[in-house]
């Protein structure tokens, strides 16, 4: 540390804060000493300029050492704080040290001093390092937090683009079979995009709340499939559980080709049904299962096979695979769709 050191000391006898500038002389050190002795001028001091290090008497006419350290610590600054005092008692000291002194030191050893100066000014200086490095990292986190969340945002932005590009198209297509593959492909779209929405406005930006995640696609599917909806009742049973955006798109996807089939073909001729949907998480395997339940007209066989050749089952295999789902379906009284998967 360099040699140079700014002292203030609180004392009102001028003999006694000489003799603590002597001592840190005599350890080599180049002390630049000012006295005080009330709380205004104390108070000024610290205004005035810097210190690296406070030593102060305790007992001092209409004014004492915790009095001014309590001034100190109002001013916010982080300054070495040493009590050097004749009279001072081991359950005073004590307070002392509890109320942010760094140390205390009798008068009748001063030789302990210029030690205590140094070990405090290095420890401040360490303090003031790691501050530095901490808000250095708190700045970039906060940087980075300001780019995700834009960057979210523009996904969001840019898939509502092509949602609706593709719903524009539709209009012209006059298949109606073709027209019914653009909409489903809006479906996919709209629930990946509602993902980033929700990272746009919360504040993890890498993991999603899945129960109100699930509530509002399963409202959107509705307002898609409004003819239907209103004699298909959707159940929900959702843990709040948060996954990673890893795992919270492709379970976003799945629910959606589940509620978007069970629409179209779970309940063809009948006046009613009712869609179960369930998320449920086990805190302590970290386990987390996927139920899509039904019933209504159930799966065919080539479904339950694995050889269907519709998009829409295809898909949830794929994305079964890519969370290392465990996948099962049954479909004999209604369909059942069950997936196993670490969150």
């Amino acid at each position: 540390m360099s040699k140079a050191v700014r002292v203030l000391i609180i004392e009102d006898l001028p003999d006694d804060a000489e003799l603590v500038e002597l001592e840190l002389q005599r350890a080599g050190l180049e002390p630049e000493c000012t006295r005080v002795e009330t709380a205004a001028a104390l108070e000024k001091a610290l205004e005035d300029q810097d210190w690296d290090i406070i030593i102060s008497d305790y007992n001092l006419p209409g004014f004492d050492g915790l009095a001014a350290l309590e001034i100190l610590k109002k001013t916010g600054r982080d300054i070495p704080f040493i009590i050097v005092s004749g009279t001072v008692g081991e359950e005073t000291a004590v307070e002392a040290v509890l109320a942010g002194a760094q140390d205390y030191i009798m008068k009748d050893n001063l030789r302990r001093v210029p030690a205590a100066v140094i070990r405090e000014i290095q420890s401040h200086k360490l303090r003031e390092e790691k501050r530095k490095a901490e808000q250095q990292i708190r700045d970039s986190l906060e940087e980075k937090e300001v780019m995700l969340k834009e960057i979210h945002h523009r996904v969001k932005n840019n898939l509502a683009v092509i949602s609706a590009l593709l719903t524009l198209q539709s209009d012209y297509v006059k298949d109606e079979e073709a027209r019914k593959l653009f909409l489903e492909s809006v479906g996919r779209i709209k629930s990946m995009a509602l993902i980033h929405e929700k990272l746009y406005q919360s504040e993890m930006f890498a993991r999603v709340e899945m129960e109100d995640y699930i509530r509002q696609l399963v409202k959107t599917i509705q307002e898609t499939y409004e003819q239907e909806s209103g004699k298909i009742a959707v159940h929900l049973d959702c843990d709040n559980a948060i996954l990673d955006i890893t795992k919270a798109i492709p379970c976003g996807l799945i629910v959606n080709e589940l509620l978007t089939n069970a629409y179209k073909h779970a309940f063809r001729g009948r006046e009613s049904g009712n869609i179960h949907l369930k998320l449920k998480k086990d805190n302590e395997t970290d386990e987390c299962q996927l139920q899509v339940l039904d019933d209504g007209a159930g799966l065919p066989d080539e479904v339950l096979a694995g050889k269907s050749t519709s998009l829409g089952f295809n898909i949830i295999r794929g994305l079964a695979r890519q969370i290392s789902a465990e996948l099962h379906m049954t479909g004999h009284d209604g369909a059942h769709v069950l997936l196993k998967f670490k969150a």
